[in-house]
């Protein structure tokens, strides 16, 4: 049962993607930074959060997976866990929130027996037929790093993650750190998340000059041609050594894209040429990139830029299969010809080293996300019409007589009838081609397929649910105008967040919001992660949307979802602004019933535990009842004292808590500051009459 739990929990599998990585890994490069100081500091269990800031192409991703080689080679004991995340831009889709945490949590969970709590999870939701939400994992992934004596988190291209979504993956992340758990994340310099992680130490990735000479001449001995001409010209070899460390500026990504660029050179005279025009940036790199691709026969020139349009385009990468499907179909076809399949390597060789085939998940991905950047601004002038072909690819594959009793189906499972035989089925049904194109925001596509049937109100068990859903989460209004004109149910559930209002209002998209309930979503439906669209919205901070909300009839005080109240997932996440714009429409401070007065107690002991003066007073002069009990902490008063913030605990006393109430986990206040040396809490305890000695 194990194992079934472990597939069941999360779709991603980053085992794989690590082994992939590594394999690309040059032995010997990157051992700079395994001696750096800031990384034997967060090794050792010194700062908790490691930041490896460097430019695209600087190998931050091989870094990454150097490092978890590293940590797994020296903390081999089952009470050591690493676990690593590698994101990536193309993979939103499946790389949700809920399936990050899952993936951190399987590959924790590998090494020994699962929790009690696991079995009761899987058993609860195998039941219901229904997904663990994001907390659901998060308790269970606390649980599990809690067993463990030491636990390291690497995560990789944090800026490959949608920016809207960065605070919500970084806030689960903070919360997972503790005494033994750490953190390393590597990004782009321009990511900034000081607020989360304010103590963070930070290292600049960049290839040295060594680690480069070392990748050249590896590349040098993979590539025949090459190899050859230098045999003939020794000196040759110093030349392209020489002339590519002087360009590569500290990249690893330049130097092989220089190399796979020299590497077609017929003779020592075209290479030496070749040497003298190489780039000095990405862009001109992939300029002259594209320039080769375009400059062959017409029949690899057409070749290349069929597979580039479904590599760089594609909703999710393809398999290899699924791409040779994709590239034999004909549109005037009635059936696959297997004829027309392509061996790969013929694809690979058409294409200037900017695919390649991830061998450990056997999908084509461009060589590096600044490639996906590449393409993305190329688009409008050399890929104009690449999802319409793409469509239009999809829809005749469909069309195809042996596939059109099986593309007709319509089901809540939608890969559960698909085909071995015809590996493009499970890219190209209607229905997660709707789905893909309105995550995207192509309006022509989703036309085109709601104009050949597909079912605007067809429901994925992920984390999105219908394709209005997706679209409210995304914020493209006009395809939501779209779906909604051909019939899509405004107040269908199914996503993560419950319903397409509850998606848009946590993502603050106002406009959407405002679309939703002007066609009649029902602004205090109770279903998702978040409860109500007016919790989804406070949890979030987004104030206009709350404001909105509010106008529009939502119940300030609904219960349900994972906060309890908006008030509360408001007052949770610190958003002073928000709890007060609640607390004016009749908000109750003192409600009951979240996940927060279960863990962390009241409201009151949880702004405490935050150490949020300005929203303590915000709640004292609300009414908040200042000697609640509850929860780990017993009292506010006893939360101040453990933690040892002195304004608070005078602002708690100067509204009547009681300095001997008991409770708890530390009995008193005065006991909790005790344990913890907080000496001037101590004093500050006794001056208003705490008692030394009481029954705990």
């Amino acid at each position: 049962e194990k194992q079934q739990i472990l597939d069941w929990i999360t779709p991603l599998n980053f085992f794989q993607r690590q082994a992939d990585i590594l394999a690309a890994w040059q032995p010997g490069t990157g051992q700079w930074l395994l001696s750096h100081a800031q990384f034997k500091c967060w090794e050792s269990q010194g700062r908790q959060v490691l930041w490896c800031k460097g430019m695209p192409g600087a190998g931050k991703t091989v870094i990454s997976a150097m490092v978890v080689n590293y940590l797994q080679t020296k903390f081999q004991s089952a009470d050591s866990g690493v676990a690593c995340i590698y994101l990536n831009h193309k993979e939103t889709a499946t790389q949700t929130l809920v399936n990050l945490l899952a993936s951190i949590w399987r590959q924790l969970a590998v090494a020994k027996p699962l929790d009690p709590s696991v079995h009761a999870l899987y058993k609860h939701h195998k039941e219901r037929d229904t997904r663990p939400s994001v907390q659901e994992i998060a308790d269970i992934l606390q649980i599990l790093i809690a067993q463990r004596s030491r636990v390291y988190l690497v995560v990789d291209a944090l800026d490959e993650y949608p920016e809207q979504q960065h605070w919500a993956l970084l806030k689960q992340l903070s919360m997972l750190l503790g005494p033994t758990t750490r953190l390393m994340i590597t990004s782009r310099p321009h990511v900034e998340f000081h607020n989360i992680f304010p103590n963070l130490s930070a290292v600049g990735i960049q290839a040295t000059d060594e680690d480069i000479l070392t990748y050249i001449e590896k590349q040098i001995e993979l590539a025949p041609r090459l190899s050859t001409h230098i045999q003939r010209q020794p000196n040759l070899d110093d030349e392209i050594k020489s002339c590519i460390m002087s360009k590569a500026n500290g990249m690893f990504l330049l130097a092989k894209l220089h190399i796979g660029s020299l590497s077609t050179k017929n003779t020592v005279k075209a290479v030496r040429q070749a040497l003298q025009d190489l780039p000095q940036d990405l862009d001109q790199t992939y300029d002259e990139a594209m320039e080769r691709i375009l400059s062959q026969g017409s029949d690899d020139k057409q070749l290349a830029l069929q597979t580039l349009t479904w590599v760089a385009y594609a909703k999710r990468p393809l398999s290899v299969a699924e791409l040779q499907e994709a590239l034999a179909i004909e549109p005037e076809a009635t059936s696959l010809d297997t004829d027309n399949l392509l061996d790969i390597s013929i694809v690979l060789a058409v294409c200037a080293g900017l695919i390649i085939v991830d061998e450990e998940m056997s999908v084509v991905r461009l060589i590096h996300y600044t490639t996906q950047h590449y393409f993305d601004k190329i688009q409008s002038i050399k890929f104009l019409d690449a999802h319409q072909i793409i469509a239009a690819h999809c829809l005749a594959f469909l069309s195809f007589k042996e596939l059109v009793p099986i593309a007709s189906c319509r089901s809540s499972q939608p890969f559960e009838y698909q085909d071995q035989a015809y590996p493009f089925l499970e890219y190209c049904n209607y229905e997660t081609a709707l789905q893909a194109a309105s995550l995207r925001g192509h309006i022509s596509v989703v036309q085109l397929l709601i104009d050949h049937g597909a079912d605007v109100n067809f429901t994925r068990r992920d984390d999105y649910g219908t394709a209005l859903q997706v679209v409210s989460h995304w914020g493209h209004i006009q395809v939501a105008q779209l779906l909604i004109a051909h019939g899509a149910d405004v107040n269908a559930e199914g996503s993560q967040y419950g319903t397409a209002l509850q998606a848009a209002s946590y993502m603050g998209h106002i406009h959407v919001v405002r679309l939703l309930i002007a066609h009649a979503a029902d602004v205090n439906a109770r279903r998702g992660v978040y409860g109500t669209a007016l919790q989804a919205a406070s949890c979030n901070n987004e104030i206009a949307v709350t404001l909105l909300l509010l106008e529009h009839g939502a119940d300030v005080n609904a219960e349900g979802g994972r906060s309890g109240t908006a008030f509360q997932a408001a007052f949770y996440n610190r958003h002073l602004a928000v709890a007060e714009l609640l607390i004016a429409h009749g908000a109750n401070v003192n409600a009951e019933g979240s996940r927060c007065e279960s863990v962390y107690g009241s409201a009151l002991q949880v702004a405490t535990l935050n150490g949020d003066i300005a929203l303590v007073q915000l709640l004292l002069e609300h009414g908040a009842n200042v000697n609640a009990n509850g929860g780990p902490y017993g009292t506010a008063l006893q939360a101040a004292s453990s933690t040892g913030r002195m304004q608070i605990a005078q602002l708690l006393i100067a509204h009547g808590a009681d300095v001997n109430a008991q409770g708890g986990k530390f009995g008193s206040a005065l006991q909790a500051a005790s344990l913890h040396g907080q000496r001037a809490l101590v004093q500050l305890l006794l001056e208003h009459g705490a008692r030394m000695t009481m029954e705990v």
